[in-house]
C-alpha cells in the first residue's frame, strides 16, 4: 500500500492558474441609434466615435449605415471612419459613394480609398481624377499620392498644366528620378507657381534620389522665372542644415541670393 506524505508543516497548497479576466464588448446600442438619428451633428459624432472604435461590431455599423443610406453630413464622416481600420469588404460601399451626387460625399470616399490596395479601389481613384468637381479631383490626386498609384501619373500630370496644386503635390509624392524629369521638362507647359510647388515638394522629399538628382532639380526650378522658384528654393536653403555640406543646398543658396541680388 503506497504511504501517504503529509504536507510540511507551513507549507502552502499549490494555487489555481490565473485566468485573464474577461472584458465585456462595450455597448455600442447607443453609438447604432445615434447614428441613425435626425439629429445630424449628434449622427456624424457617432460616425467618427464608431470609426476609433478597433471592435469589430463597431466596424460593420458603419457598413451597415452606408448601405442603408445616410445624409451627406454624416456619409462624409462614416467614410472616414471606415478607413481607419480598413478591411476588404469596405471597397465596393467606397465605390458606390464615389460616385454620389454630393462632390463632398464623392471626395470623401476617394479620399478614403488611397488605404486600399485593391484594384478595384486603384479604378475608382483614377477615375476620379476626370471629376467635373474640383474639390473631388483634389481627392483623387491626394489619395494616388498616399496610396503611391503609380497609374494615375498620367492623368495626374494632365492636371498639373491646368495648374491644379493637389496634382502637384500628388506627383510630388509619386516621383522617382525619371518622373522628377519628366516633371521638369513641362516648363512652359505647366503654369509656373504650379510647377515650383510640385519640384520643391519633390527637392524636400527626405526619401527621393541623391543629392546629385537633387542638384538637378534645383536647376529646374532656378530655370522658373516666378518669385514662387525663389521661395521654394529658400525654403530648402533654410530646411536644409549647412554641414555636411551638399552640393545642392549650396546651389539653390545661390540662385537664391543671385535673383534676390545677394550674388557677387
Amino acid at each position: 500500500m503506497a504511504t501517504k506524505v503529509a504536507p510540511k508543516v507551513g507549507s502552502k497548497a499549490p494555487r489555481a492558474p490565473k485566468t485573464a479576466p474577461t472584458v465585456a464588448a462595450p455597448d455600442l446600442t447607443p453609438l447604432v441609434t445615434q447614428l441613425g438619428a435626425t439629429d445630424l451633428e449628434a449622427a456624424a459624432r457617432a460616425a467618427q466615435t464608431l470609426g476609433m472604435s478597433d471592435v469589430p461590431a463597431a466596424h460593420d455599423a458603419l457598413l451597415d449605415a452606408l448601405a442603408m443610406g445616410l445624409p451627406a453630413s454624416v456619409a462624409i464622416e462614416a467614410l472616414a471612419a471606415l478607413a481607419l481600420h480598413p478591411a476588404p469588404t469596405d471597397v465596393a460601399h467606397l465605390k458606390r459613394y464615389a460616385t454620389h451626387r454630393n462632390p463632398n460625399v464623392r471626395g470623401s470616399a476617394v479620399a478614403s480609398l488611397a488605404g486600399y490596395p485593391d484594384p478595384v479601389a486603384t479604378a475608382a481613384v483614377i477615375a476620379a481624377l476626370h471629376d467635373h468637381a474640383g474639390i473631388v479631383r483634389g481627392a483623387a490626386a491626394t489619395a494616388a499620392g498616399r496610396g503611391h498609384i503609380r497609374a494615375a501619373v498620367e492623368p495626374l500630370m494632365m492636371l498639373l498644366e491646368l495648374g491644379e496644386e493637389p496634382a502637384a503635390r500628388g506627383l510630388a509624392a509619386l516621383a522617382d528620378v525619371d518622373l522628377a524629369a519628366k516633371i521638369a521638362d513641362r516648363l512652359g507647359k505647366v503654369p509656373d507657381a504650379t510647377l515650383a510647388l510640385c519640384l520643391g515638394l519633390i527637392l524636400k522629399r527626405p526619401d527621393f534620389g541623391s543629392d546629385a538628382a537633387k542638384v538637378e532639380i534645383v536647376r529646374a526650378i532656378g530655370k522658373i522665372q516666378d518669385k514662387s522658384a525663389v521661395m521654394v528654393l529658400a525654403e530648402y536653403v533654410d530646411a536644409t542644415p549647412p554641414k555636411p555640406v551638399k552640393p545642392s543646398r549650396v546651389e539653390a543658396e545661390g540662385i537664391v541670393n543671385a535673383r534676390l541680388g545677394g550674388g557677387k
